[in-house]
């Protein structure tokens, strides 16, 4: 074992390391999405990777390179299967016959560990999945080591080539393990730091009692209502008394089943939230001003109906509703505010919806009630 050949492996980790991180940027949110050009650009980075580590190995005297560059294939085989990690290798596989010296037996040599290796990668798959962020660092490297177990075994082919493998082997396989073990912690890594901001972002954003979008996903969402949308506000009548003779065991239960009525209720470009307390938000796409009231009866004569069980047995709901117009957001969630305060006044168990002086033109495309039509 030279220390040229130690050298040189040093370098090509060095460079696998470096563009297997920029390899890592390509995975910007989870869950992942299912573009092709994702995919093309993680299998034109491992191209180019491959090509890199190849051309950056010094020829030896019998003019043989030995590189690292059967770890991204491996990577790729394990992300998109075999047929796209092989093609991503042949490239590198090839490279040798713009050279002078082995030419075609070198590529067959590369052809033969890409096959080798490639064939290992792709029995491995279920074993580990490169999108998944909790397998032990100890797995990738034991599976590391079974994997690269046949590189470089295409040099007995060679002449001269036992003696070369037997020179190149132990160091080409320890820098190969090392290597793919530092590329998958790396990725691995990165899908766990996207899984945990996922998770966080959607805390941030979801009640945890009734399962629906709270009021700061609310406020988000608020400012891409357009004229010809709707809101309804909701709140649960004598809900305090509810919490008073039950217990707040029995008020979190009703809030649950809330928040399951309303979003089987909608259409799914409608949305339901947790706006605080008792009192829950609906925000209605393309929906004809007449129809805003008959959606939010539909929706307080499915609560009325249905059975929250003992106790409390029957829940009713009062609603305020007003239409998005050509007013401001603030002027609309104000107006179905005091719409809603009316209903509560007229007895609750009620709908009032504002009417603004100005309505805007129906939009295209309206269609009757905002409910699924099992609700019709």
């Amino acid at each position: 074992m030279s220390l040229t050949l130690l050298q040189s492996l040093f370098v090509n980790l060095s460079v696998l390391v470096t563009l297997s991180f920029v390899m890592s940027l390509t995975y910007r949110s989870w869950p992942p999405p299912r573009h092709w050009h994702l995919k093309t650009a993680r299998l034109t980075l491992t191209v180019l990777t491959s090509l890199a580590l190849v051309a950056l190995a010094p020829a030896d005297a019998s003019g043989l390179r030995i590189s690292l560059w059967l770890v991204p294939i491996a990577v790729m085989i394990l992300r998109y299967g075999l047929g796209n990690g092989l093609l991503a290798g042949l490239p590198a596989a090839l490279l040798p016959l713009l050279e002078t010296g082995p030419g075609a037996a070198a590529v067959t040599v590369s052809l033969i560990n890409l096959l080798l290796v490639g064939g290992l990668s792709h029995l491995f798959r279920w074993t580990l999945d490169m999108s998944d962020p909790h397998g032990s660092l100890q797995r990738h490297a034991w599976i590391a080591a079974l994997l690269f177990l046949p590189v470089n075994m295409g040099l007995v082919l060679l002449p001269g080539g036992p003696d070369a493998l037997e020179r190149t082997y132990v160091s080409g396989w320890v820098f190969n393990m090392v290597g793919f073990w530092a590329v998958a912690s790396m990725i691995t890594g990165r899908v766990a730091l996207l899984q945990s901001t996922d998770a966080y972002r959607e805390q941030a954003h979801q009640d945890a009692l009734s399962g629906l979008p709270n009021r700061r996903q609310f406020e988000l969402d608020l400012p891409f209502t357009v004229p010809g949308d709707a809101l309804l506000l909701i709140d649960v009548d004598h809900f305090k008394r509810v919490n008073d003779l039950y217990g707040h065991p029995v008020g979190d239960e009703v809030l649950k089943r809330m928040g399951t009525l309303l979003s089987d209720a909608l259409r799914g470009r409608d949305r339901a939230y947790r706006y605080g307390g008792e009192e829950f938000a609906v925000i209605l796409r393309r929906v004809q001003p007449g129809r805003i009231e008959e959606v939010a009866h539909r929706l307080r004569e499915l609560i009325a109906s249905t059975d929250f069980g003992e106790p409390p047995g029957q829940v009713t709901v009062s609603i305020g509703g007003s239409p998005f117009g050509l007013w401001s957001r603030t002027r609309t969630l104000w107006d179905a505010d005091e719409a809603l305060y009316r209903a509560k006044q007229g007895g609750r168990n009620a709908v009032t919806i504002s009417a603004p002086d100005l309505f805007p033109h129906e939009p295209e495309g309206t269609d009757a009630p905002a409910l699924n039509p099992t609700l019709s």
